[in-house]
């Protein structure tokens, strides 16, 4: 072997050592930016669903891109397909109002009130406690309150909240927004 072929060798040994870093650069680079893309799919796929409503909520805005008719549509299948029965339906003015449920473990009742429109949904509900008093002859029943994010976990007021809650994530791709006192 001649000392020149063997300076050529080197050299072709080089430019291969050379194209190989480069390559594995470009997987590392790939998969680096592949990885931060993912986290931006993930933190934005979420719609906000793991958001915490703050304290005071009464009024849950669920936005998304439906019309104001196919929301109409969506919130009556998602009131049958979840237990709930219709009290009262309006096409007119595109409201809905669930009957009152039992508040499980609690002894309490509670509603809620859905109003329609191009890409919004409007829920807000109703609780009371289930009690009637009779005093004296007179019988006297509690009356239902606005369901708002207040008092103690536990509390009906809390857990009446943390059924409209759950009820408003089961409207799928929507994002939300609170309405407080």
């Amino acid at each position: 072997i001649k000392f020149h072929d063997i300076d050529s060798i080197l050299e072709l040994r080089k430019k291969i050592m050379h194209k190989e870093i480069i390559k594995s650069n470009i997987l590392k680079i790939s998969t680096i930016v592949l990885t931060f893309l993912f986290f931006i799919q993930i933190s934005f796929s979420q719609n906000n669903s793991n958001q915490k409503p703050p304290k005071k909520t009464w009024k849950i805005l669920i936005r998304n891109d439906k019309s104001s008719e196919e929301n109409f549509t969506l919130v009556g299948k998602t009131i049958v397909e979840n237990d709930f029965q219709i009290e009262k339906k309006d096409k007119e003015f595109l409201s809905i109002q669930t009957s009152a449920k039992n508040l499980e473990k609690l002894n309490a009742l509670y509603y809620f009130n859905l109003l329609m429109k191009d890409s919004l949904i409007i829920l807000t509900g109703m609780s009371k406690i289930n009690l009637t008093l009779n005093y004296g002859g007179v019988t006297s029943e509690s009356s239902y309150d606005k369901i708002i994010n207040k008092g103690m976990s536990g509390s009906i007021a809390r857990e009446s909240f943390n059924e409209m809650w759950k009820f408003a994530l089961l409207i799928p791709k929507s994002e939300y927004e609170f309405i407080t006192d």
